[in-house]
């Protein structure tokens, strides 16, 4: 079996872009792989994607330390960022062939299935549904009292967990806190008392309707740092929160959220390579490790989780992106004896569920296909019906 063609593929989503690989070989095998990325920094990995995906035509895409390998001599002075995310798309579409070819799950090939219902949480809960009237599919968030009763919706839905980012209310209407994304910059993220104190608000108003069976998880992505994030820590540990996620680079400031006696400290999904995951599980920077199977690749994936192990670290994978990501990130989470949790979007544009098997959902957990492959299937027609707006 030899690969002989890839093609990127992009689907509106809203206010961002489903980014898809297609890989093509001459036994008739399709394989597809996800590499969604949140916003700028992804403009342009189509292209990256195409130039590696040359090196890998006419090679065995079941010879995963092949392609591996010459993926890795091309990109190896710059391996990490866009190069990283290139090569592990073609990778993880590679794996989804070999698994097809044997009939079994991709799990199979990471060393079998240690589990066939995976935990979730509502990830972006709150922003999700901003983003969408925004997008013109959802009223509009206005008030705590709302956040109230979104926080009763996760709960009579069966969730047991919810993540949220900081939303903040001003004159009856709500305000995202993503200075780092606003396209045009924020040297400073200087954390304000209020923003604090806003923060704290909305804690307490996603506990009041989610109740005490009900996790509630906060991700600042970004947009805290340095002294910021053990400050709000600090304050945090006050609240019912009990995962707080932060984006750092430096493993010094985590290490100085830690130990506060309530809160899980959460980090690395925009990590890449085992190399640098490293530095801060030897500072034990980090109680729960978030792993991006889209952006690291499922062979570098498996080393980090495993690393992560000798740590005694779980591991909860990334996933922000559409339908295809969340089987590829089951399928990685079923394999690992220290997973945490997975992460899922439950708010979408209408059309989510058209693309992509939609996964089965039963009392806040995923029941894992067992189907060959992701153990789903990809409507290229569909994605082709709905194309961007946004440049990629």
């Amino acid at each position: 079996m030899k690969i002989t063609r890839a093609e990127t593929l992009h689907c509106a989503a809203g206010t961002r872009v489903w980014a898809f690989l297609k890989l093509e070989t001459d036994d008739g095998l399709t394989g597809w792989a996800e590499f969604t990325d949140g916003g700028y920094s992804s403009r342009g990995t189509h292209l990256v994607i195409e130039r590696l995906a040359a090196l890998v035509i006419g090679q065995d895409p079941a010879n995963t330390n092949r392609l591996e390998a010459i993926l890795h001599s091309a990109t190896h002075e710059a391996e990490e960022g866009l190069n990283r995310r290139a090569a592990a798309a073609i990778l993880n579409a590679s794996l989804d062939i070999r698994a097809q070819s044997l009939g079994v799950p991709v799990a199979a090939l990471l060393g079998g299935v240690l589990r066939d219902r995976l935990p979730l949480y509502w990830s972006h809960c709150g922003l999700g549904r901003v983003r969408m009237s925004q997008a013109g599919v959802h009223p509009p968030i206005a008030s705590l009292s709302d956040i109230t009763a979104l926080g009763t919706e996760v709960r009579d839905r069966g969730f047991r967990a919810l993540k949220t980012n900081v939303i903040l209310f001003e004159d009856g209407a709500a305000r995202l806190y993503l200075p780092l994304w606003s396209g045009t910059g924020e040297t400073s993220l200087e954390l304000e008392d209020s923003t604090i104190d806003g923060v704290v608000d909305l804690i307490e108003a996603f506990h009041e309707g989610a109740g005490t069976g009900v996790q509630i998880l906060l991700d600042t992505v970004w947009c805290v740092k340095g002294e910021g994030i053990p400050r709000l820590a600090r304050r945090l540990a006050e609240t019912p929160l009990t995962w707080f996620e932060a984006d750092t680079h430096d493993p010094e400031q985590l290490l100085a959220a830690r130990g506060n006696g309530r809160l899980k400290i959460v980090s690395g999904e925009a990590l890449s390579g085992v190399r640098e995951y490293r530095r801060f599980f030897e500072r034990r920077a980090m109680d729960i490790v978030k792993v991006d199977v889209a952006w690291n690749g499922m062979p570098e994936s498996k080393r980090i989780a495993d690393l992560a192990a000798s740590y005694d670290l779980n591991v909860s994978p990334h996933n922000p992106m559409s339908h295809l990501m969340t089987h590829m990130s089951a399928q990685f989470g079923a394999s690992l004896a220290n997973f945490s949790i997975l992460e899922v979007d439950v708010d979408g544009v209408p059309w989510r569920d058209e693309l992509v098997t939609p996964p089965v959902i039963e009392n806040g957990e995923l029941v894992l296909s067992d189907a060959p492959g992701w153990g789903c299937v990809v409507n290229e027609e569909a994605i082709r019906a709905h194309p961007p707006t946004i440049d990629v």
